[in-house]
């Protein structure tokens, strides 16, 4: 038997522990914050379907207007309806209608793959949603040049943002550039892991089997002035429940 469960960290830079290793990397910064939440919820059981951590006063009573949301999902299913439901639960859990950024980190299963498929299959949702307001800027990340320019030119609806992960390109490639500039296209650096949960760190973190949906990595900023309020990651996972 499984089950779904979602973990809302909510805002990390409220956990005392995690603030403690504020120059840690992506992938650990979310494991070391994963397990302090689980081990403050381990007396909830294995049928709980929702796990939230630290909750964020100051965001609710702040007004949206003055509020930059930016999130990264990172998917491995090229299915919109994967990256559609993890967008809802972004709105749902921030209390937001709406996103500022969004990039999409598609890490893929298969070295055959067609990336440029899957990544068409994925934007459908994401045109759908700016069509209709809860999207502004919009991109993907850790793609090569060729590729970023070839989808470029098929979308309806452009993605005005590209990131690159200098871990493992250690200069910006001089075509991106020239084609980010031509096309008003944001080029940023990063550096997330491609694969932010492998199956070795889940299994590390939840003691038994367990698979991957999705990751979002959220921040707010005051738009005025550019300070971050809030920081933390949605997790999505299926879970196999114990038998007693």
């Amino acid at each position: 038997m499984s089950r779904n469960l979602l973990i809302n960290t909510g805002n990390i830079l409220s956990l005392d522990e995690a603030k403690k290793k504020a120059s840690q990397n992506t992938r650990d910064e979310l494991v070391d914050t994963l397990k302090i939440i689980l081990r403050e919820k381990e007396n909830q059981g294995d049928n709980i379907v929702f796990m939230n951590g630290i909750g964020d006063i100051g965001i609710e009573n702040t007004e949206r207007a003055e509020l930059k949301v930016t999130v990264k999902v990172f998917v491995s299913s090229p299915e919109a309806d994967t990256l559609k439901d993890a967008l809802n639960k972004v709105f749902e859990n921030l209390n937001t209608d709406t996103i500022e950024s969004l990039v999409i980190a598609y890490s893929i299963k298969d070295d055959s793959e067609d990336i440029l498929t899957s990544l068409k299959s994925l934007w459908r949702a994401v045109e759908e949603y700016v069509k209709i307001g809860k999207l502004s800027s919009v991109g993907l990340s850790d793609l090569n040049t060729n590729t970023f320019i070839e989808f470029f030119q098929w979308a309806n609806i452009k993605p005005d943002i590209v990131q690159i992960n200098l871990a493992t390109c250690c200069i910006v490639p001089p075509a991106l550039q020239e084609f980010s500039k031509a096309n008003d296209v944001q080029l940023l650096t990063h550096s997330d892991p491609s694969e932010i949960l492998p199956e070795d760190v889940l299994k590390e973190i939840f003691g038994l089997p367990v698979s991957l949906h999705w990751v979002v990595k959220y921040q707010i900023h005051l738009k005025c002035r550019g300070i971050l309020t809030s920081k933390g990651y949605l997790i999505y996972i299926k879970k196999l429940l114990t038998c007693n």
